[in-house]
């Protein structure tokens, strides 16, 4: 912004607009985070489960996930309500990771069923590994494949409960 332009628009900022087209995106992202996370959370009681089945049925995990989904979507809400208007330093990408995230949560819903749970997750760990920083390449293809393998196994063989196959067909 040139001197002129500044004297044009007193007490205006480049910096501080940015900062708050910043601060905007997180609210916007948290309030989409929500309306996801009560969306999934309507849907988790439509899973039905066997009557005398015990609290802890096909439709815990899923409720406790949704709800811990909704609650700190909430809470990211009025971290971004609260958040000063002040500027930040520079590349700041604090809309970055979240919208992203919440790309990458809905990619995995559309791929889950085609692509087969091992996979969809092992591909939204890995994902969600690099967004949020990591650059260890081998260890972030690792530790996808075993968090998905063993979430996958002890969902179908100790709790029962189905995944879907996809293209590998487990």
């Amino acid at each position: 912004m040139s001197a002129s332009e500044e004297a044009a628009t007193p007490g205006v900022r480049a910096a501080d607009v940015e900062v708050e087209a910043s601060r905007l995106v997180r609210i916007i992202a948290a309030i989409v985070l929500i309306v996801l996370s009560a969306t999934f959370l309507v849907g988790v009681f439509d899973i039905r489960s066997p009557k005398g089945f015990d609290p802890a049925g096909p439709r815990f995990f899923p409720l406790l996930v949704t709800t811990a989904w909704l609650l700190f979507s909430i809470g990211y809400l009025i971290e971004g309500l609260r958040s000063p208007k002040t500027a930040k330093a520079e590349g700041d990408r604090a809309w970055f990771e979240p919208v992203t995230l919440s790309a990458l949560l809905v990619l995995y819903a559309l791929l889950v069923v085609p692509l087969g749970y091992l996979i969809a997750t092992a591909l939204l760990f890995f994902a969600a590994a690099r967004v949020l920083g990591s650059r260890q390449l081998i260890r972030d293809i690792v530790v996808a494949l075993v968090l998905a393998i063993i979430v996958y196994v002890a969902f179908t063989r100790f709790l029962d409960i189905s995944l879907p196959e996809g293209v590998l067909g487990l």
